[in-house]
């Protein structure tokens, strides 16, 4: 209380009962066991923009979680927003609160300098080995201003300028330059490394060990969790997390926990292995590492199994490449999905002997970098250098063959009755074949990696519950039963504020042309209404439409997602604004996150029609599918409140702060005149119904 009274103070603010009421349902879930309180550790609060819920959990958990002896993580799904915690909301709460703590941002190897790449690339080595050439895209290959940018990687690294994060760099380095001196966990070839000791990873590593609170995201910390061990992060029984934005949670969990697979990339990497034995020899050789080279070469049978798996990978690709027959297309790229996820025996077994082959290559694989990493110690300079070249390309070869044991072993897994399947599918390309498999459900991974094991957690958004409801949330997260949420009041007054508007229309999206005309017809008319408008589709080829449909003067006003960067996109829309000029932001539903536009930035919010689900969604329609097995209805279980989520956060981007006001325009007559309206509009904030309103 002292600290949080501290800060108000300083700040020169009004308590907020919202934000306090966050801070004390934080803190009676966290602390519970530690003050004689039998609760779940774990806080679900849906606060809403103006709330202020990082000041809430951020002061809060800092606190609670030094008490424990834990770190604190807070798990973001936006780089805007970690870089807002670092830069600006945590040293703002240490400074005007009084607080004591340290903190660092975490982030994976790709985000840093390797200098062995460097130094390789510097020396012209990055290219003269030939088992260098099985991995091109790891190499530089003469891409433009490349030796300028090299020395000046080296000279403000080396002179402590830069430390080595690409996040920090004053200038921009392409992604060709930067994937030539980057590495990842396969790769790494960790303390056999020369450059050990001056490694910017292992230096942010180890000052993560050193710090109270951890500011990561999503993808991290959940592949973090998905790993062996853990590689970065401190493990749940050590933390306590902050998920912001935890309505992500699921989808980017869906993703860790995924498989992928591409015809013509996996094929390569079966190709170049068969030559891998006899590439390591010749290095090893010129190395005058004669001794390891017969070490290698005394392993029999690399070349028979990877013989093998060529042979069962083609006929498992062309048993795949007869689904095309079936496929629905879209342009010059066809999908077929596995109804029901469930795929037959033949091709379960097919998937399941091809992933053992790979197995074994791994093993062979890591059994020759251990060879090589052991060789290290004792090694002459020369000697060295060639080991250390070699032992990133066995990783290379060990991570593909795992990424591709993976998703056959996903792909072919059997599903027990009673487990949710996975959604599986292929997509042909003219060029390709990709293979997909992702589970629609991760309650219980979530259930067992995480929740059973943490100190705690807080998870939090502006949009979690359905109205007042968190079941879906919950039970798609896999929460315990006893954890509850909270819905945290908003400092708006949305009667007052804002207006919610269905204008009278003629069409609706089951006819999409008709429905798309009409909007475009409306369209010059809302937007003229005022000075600055966000317009959010759900579709590209919609999109376009009412794009070219538009006076020219009028498309003059509108700036386009997709034509730059989002970042540069909201610059000028904010420079048109101020200049006075009218600004009409438009975009699809990306467009209704991470964009904040308070006052006369955003005057009207215009939903051209209600976000359901995409129907060729692999994912959405196994869900789907699964529910109606089992006697649900997937329409009122899964598709109305998914949407409900996704209109609450559009609409959520007019109200930034307590003196904004506009109205929320939807061009969806199904809200008037469909049953299920009347849910969908009860989910949204209560804003002062419109007049010219239908129904």
């Amino acid at each position: 209380q002292g600290y949080y009274s501290s800060f108000l103070s300083a700040k020169q603010f009004r308590p907020r009962y919202g934000q306090r009421l966050m801070i004390a349902e934080v803190a009676r879930r966290l602390a519970g066991d530690t003050a004689g309180i039998d609760t779940s550790p774990i806080a679900l609060v849906q606060a809403g923009t103006g709330t202020g819920k990082t000041v809430a959990y951020a002061l809060t958990g800092a606190l609670i979680a030094a008490a424990k002896d834990k770190t604190l993580i807070i798990s973001t799904a936006t780089i805007a927003l970690q870089e807002q915690l670092v830069l600006r909301d945590l040293p703002d709460i240490q400074a005007k609160a009084g607080m004591n703590f340290t903190f660092s941002l975490a982030k994976g190897r790709r985000r840093y300098l390797c200098l062995s790449k460097l130094d390789a690339s510097l020396e012209g080595r990055g290219q003269s080995s030939k088992t260098s050439d099985f991995f091109p895209d790891e190499l530089l290959v003469n891409a433009p201003n490349q030796a300028q940018v090299l020395s000046l990687l080296l000279d403000s690294y080396g002179n402590g300028t830069w430390d080595g994060d690409r996040d920090s760099l004053a200038v921009v380095v392409e992604d060709q330059i930067w994937r030539g001196v980057s590495t990842d966990r396969s790769q790494c070839t960790n303390r056999q490394c020369s450059f050990f000791s001056q490694c910017a990873f292992f230096r942010a590593r180890e000052g993560l060990d050193q710090v109270d609170v951890i500011i990561t995201n999503h993808d991290l910390l959940l592949a973090d969790l998905a790993s062996e061990e853990s590689q970065i992060l401190p493990p749940p029984e050590s933390s306590v997390y902050v998920f912001d934005e935890a309505h992500h949670l699921v989808e980017k969990a869906r993703s860790q926990w995924a498989g992928f697979l591409g015809r013509s990339t996996t094929r390569s990497v079966l190709e170049a292995g068969a030559t891998l034995l006899d590439q390591l020899e010749q290095d090893l050789a010129a190395a005058e590492l004669t001794e390891i080279s017969q070490i290698l070469s005394g392993k029999p049978g690399f070349a028979v199994v990877i013989a093998e798996a060529l042979t069962c990978f083609d006929q498992l690709m062309q048993h795949l490449a007869g689904f095309e027959a079936d496929a629905t297309h879209q342009g010059d790229v066809g999908r077929y999905r596995f109804a029901g996820g469930e795929i037959d025996p033949s091709l379960q077994t097919e998937c399941h002997y091809l992933a053992s082959l790979l197995g074994q290559l791994d093993r062979a694989v890591q059994d020759w970098r251990r060879t090589l990493e052991q060789s290290v110690s004792g090694a002459t300079v020369k000697e060295r250098m060639a080991l250390e070249g070699l032992i990133p390309v066995l990783g290379g070869f060990s991570s593909r063959f795992v990424a591709a044991q993976r998703l056959l072993q996903l792909f072919g897994q059997q599903q027990a009755p009673d487990a949710s399947p996975s959604a599986r599918w292929l997509d042909f390309r003219s060029d390709d074949l990709l293979v997909h498999c992702t589970p629609i459900q991760v309650d219980d991974l979530l259930y067992e990696k995480l929740w059973t094991r943490c100190a705690g957690a807080v998870l939090t958004s502006a949009t979690l519950a359905v109205g007042q409801d968190f079941e879906l949330v919950a039970a798609d997260l896999g929460l315990p039963e006893d954890v509850v949420g909270l819905i945290v009041p908003s400092p708006f007054d949305y009667a007052q504020q804002g207006r919610l508007r269905v204008p009278k229309m003629q069409q609706n999206p089951s006819d999409p042309n008709a429905h798309t005309e009409e909007i475009a017809s409306l369209m010059p008319g809302l937007l003229t209404e005022s000075q600055s408008a966000l317009v959010l589709f759900t579709s590209w080829r919609q999109f376009f439409a009412v794009i070219d449909a538009l006076p020219a003067d009028l498309r003059g006003d509108c700036l386009l997602q997709g034509e730059i960067s989002k970042a540069e996109l909201l610059n000028q829309h904010r420079d048109r604004v101020d200049a006075g000029k009218r600004s009409y932001l438009m975009g699809l539903a990306s467009f209704a996150e991470g964009v904040d536009l308070p006052g006369d930035y955003c005057q009207q919010v215009i939903i051209a029609k209600i976000p359901f689900s995409v129907p060729d969604d692999p994912v959405g329609a196994t869900q789907q599918e699964w529910v109606e097995a089992r006697g649900g209805n997937a329409f009122y279980e899964l598709m109305l409140p998914h949407a409900a989520l996704r209109l609450t956060q559009a609409a959520g981007r007019l109200l930034r702060t307590e003196q904004d006001s506009g109205v929320v325009t939807i061009l969806d007559a199904r809200l008037t005149t469909k049953a299920y309206g009347r849910k969908l509009i009860a989910a949204l904030p209560p804003f002062r119904w419109d007049p010219n309103t239908a129904g």
